[in-house]
């Protein structure tokens, strides 16, 4: 394979896979329905711009992505390779909603990651635990898959040194649009207005839909609405919680406006979510 295929509909699960992005050579890259993709390089070497950013890719090496990453191959070696994983926006939330905000920001100013020597192996090792996962298991695949994705994810966030979030410079916009993310994580149980974060960051809700625009690509009420929804979805996979209940805990007026919500959001049921995901062991 000499390019990266497309997910078939915005609603895939995930798709992975290898290719030497022959195809792409010179040209800006294309990652369909993604949101996110995350690109492993097997072998060979290659020169990439990243936002207007050089990167030299080498074996080993991570590239995260996002949906508006402006993306050119520029050069690539005969040998050239990389594992794929390609992510829709549902799947990127679940694996994206335990970690730490810290690494978000890291990421996104640097989406080229190069492993230390020592971490090579790791690297080698997890894309075999990926690909075996894809292969043989797919009963529990989309729990796995997420369990690996995170780890990945955390082990690039332990190893973060400390002064290089620390010493950044945002701008007064990014620091707005990094805190309302937090207050989000904190309070969308609570509260899912847009007016409530508005009011506590001391901006007007227009303002602020102009920063989740730029620098999320999407609404302020669509961002609360995704994290109250994986709220949703965790009480009803990892508990046996009465319907009521889930509403009282999430504070929805009743069961009925509950079930309406996460029809809206996710279009099925919530009964039909907690069946599936009964049967399917997550």
């Amino acid at each position: 394979m000499h390019h990266i295929p497309k997910l078939s509909v915005p609603g895939d699960l995930m798709r992975m896979g290898e290719t030497t992005l022959a195809e792409g050579l010179g040209l800006p890259l294309s990652f369909g329905h993604a949101y996110l993709t995350l690109l492993v390089c097997l072998s060979g070497s290659a020169h990439f711009t990243l936002n207007f950013k050089e990167h030299a890719v080498r074996r080993g090496a991570v590239m995260l992505l996002a949906e508006d990453t402006i993306a050119l191959l520029k050069r690539r070696s005969r040998r050239f390779k990389v594992f794929f994983c390609l992510m829709p926006k549902s799947f990127a939330a679940e694996v994206a909603y335990p970690l730490p905000n810290t690494l978000f920001v890291f990421l996104h100013d640097h989406p080229h990651c190069v492993p230390s020597r020592d971490d090579m192996p790791l690297i080698e090792g997890w894309v075999t635990q990926m690909r075996n996962i894809a292969q043989t298991c797919p009963t529990y695949q989309r729990i796995m898959l997420r369990n690996q994705l995170q780890n990945l994810f955390l082990k690039i966030a332990e190893q973060l040194p400390a002064s290089q979030i620390e010493n950044r410079g945002f701008s007064r916009k990014e620091m707005l649009s990094w805190r309302f993310w937090e207050l989000i994580g904190k309070h969308c149980v609570r509260h899912r207005d847009v007016k409530f974060y508005a009011d506590a960051l001391n901006i007007t809700p227009f303002y602020l839909s102009q920063l989740t625009k730029a620098f999320f690509n999407d609404t302020p009420k669509g961002l609360i609405d995704r994290q109250v929804t994986l709220e949703i979805k965790a009480l009803l996979s990892y508990s046996d919680l009465a319907i009521g209940r889930v509403a009282d805990e999430l504070n929805f007026a009743d069961a009925s406006y509950l079930c309406r919500y996460f029809k809206r959001q996710t279009g099925i049921s919530l009964s039909r979510y907690r069946k599936h995901k009964r049967e399917d062991g997550g």
